[in-house]
């Protein structure tokens, strides 16, 4: 007796009983899908009930294009084109998508379904869960990625040491000349003459400070991380006190909030507060009634949001993008001396805290520095500084 249609869809026109074979289908463990030419379902197996979500009288009578996410939904379009043509698609590497949204990688085969006259009618789909796959996949690779970033940064930290080295020495040598040069021939040379000698010491000194400064560049990129509570508020109190002994003619207010802790690397989050401590000093330099502010704020994408703003210098908002590049600077060394990495190794910590930094500021009205840290803070700030409260202000008051 011929097979009907249905029954030849589930035989696969093998000639296995159909009883048998839907048997097989049922206890598949791979989704087996039968679908007509115009992309609906037909036959819907366990395997597909436990892959996909979606029991059989859910899925049957259904468009295959609810088992794609919205971005290949095409897909569905594109193999029946193949199918008509009598091509089989062997082991093809996709995504497909659950009744509950998720989003799961699969490998599918998919063959021509004819009816006893050889004319193609519907197409059968096996497709198999790759999660497990993929996620080996993805965990080698990883691993080999992460051996490769491990030896690009042992051979990067051996070339900068090396590069530290090698210049030192020549640097060395020309700023003493050039200083023994003034010292022992200054009478002797005119005013050209000890102006080009006084630049080549200047520039041998700015020279070893950039190498200093890459190099610890190199260092915060690579230094392992200990996060543990630290007291940031008595961090930048001490920051202020060594700049104020360092230049007490100066007449700096500080206004310091009171009991900002948060769980951060000790060393490496001084060295963010040095940074930007250190250049709201510098880019104040030249103000009457200079004013340096530490303190938090709001932001919805961090547990904590500190700041440091200045009324100093500032900087043209244009530019605000090169503020964080390694030896970008928007002010000449003429008027304020810097190699421009500070801000940079600013950002490479921040980030390695899984936090972000970012500037604002205008020409002539100052700066502020914001910075987030994801490590969940210790103790909730008491508020901005110019509201930190009685003990936040008697603080903020010893700073002058």
């Amino acid at each position: 007796m011929a097979q009907t249609a249905e029954q030849r869809i589930l035989s696969g026109g093998s000639g296995i009983p159909a009883q048998l074979y839907a048997a097989l289908i049922s206890t598949s463990d791979d989704a087996i899908v039968v679908k007509s030419l115009d992309g609906m379902i037909s036959t819907w197996n366990q395997g597909a009930m436990r892959m996909y979500g979606y029991t059989p009288d859910e899925a049957i009578g259904q468009p295959m294009t609810m088992l794609c996410p919205p971005d290949r939904g095409g897909e569905i379009a594109d193999i029946l084109v193949k199918i008509r043509a009598g091509q089989r698609i062997s082991h093809y590497e996709t995504v497909r998508q659950r009744k509950d949204g998720t989003i799961f990688p699969v490998s599918v085969s998919i063959s021509p379904v004819n009816d006893e006259y050889g004319t193609t009618i519907g197409a059968a789909s096996i497709a198999r869960d790759m999660t497990e796959q993929s996620q080996a996949r993805a965990a080698a690779t990883l691993a080999t990625r992460n051996k490769d970033i491990e030896l690009a940064n042992q051979n990067l930290t051996s070339f900068t040491y090396s590069v530290s080295h090698d210049l030192r020495s020549p640097l060395r040598a020309l700023a003493g000349y050039s200083s023994l040069l003034l010292q022992e021939y200054g009478d002797a040379l005119d005013e050209g003459g000890r102006g080009y000698a006084e630049r080549i010491e200047a520039a041998s000194k700015q020279m070893s400070a950039l190498i200093d400064d890459m190099v610890n560049l190199s260092r915060i990129t690579r230094a392992t991380m200990q996060f543990q509570v630290v007291d940031l508020t008595a961090e930048v109190e001490d920051i202020a006190g060594q700049l104020q002994r360092q230049e007490p003619d100066r007449d700096v207010h500080f206004r310091i909030q009171h009991l900002v802790q948060v769980r951060a690397d000790p060393a490496l989050i001084r060295t963010v507060l040095e940074n930007l401590v250190d250049n709201a000093w510098k880019f104040t330099a030249r103000r009457a009634g200079a004013l340096i502010e530490f303190g938090t704020t709001p932001t919805g994408d961090a547990p904590v949001c500190c700041y440091v703003r200045d009324n100093g210098a500032g900087f043209d908002p244009l530019y605000v993008t090169k503020l964080f590049q390694p030896f970008q600077r928007l002010h000449s060394p003429g008027e304020f001396p810097g190699t421009g990495i500070g801000l940079a190794s600013v950002r490479q910590i921040v980030e390695r805290h899984g936090g972000r930094a970012w500037a604002e500021g205008k020409v002539g009205e100052g700066a502020a520095i914001y910075f987030t840290l994801n490590a969940e803070d210790i103790h909730r700030p008491a508020g901005p500084a110019g509201d930190a409260g009685e003990a936040g202000e008697a603080r903020a008051a010893t700073r002058h």
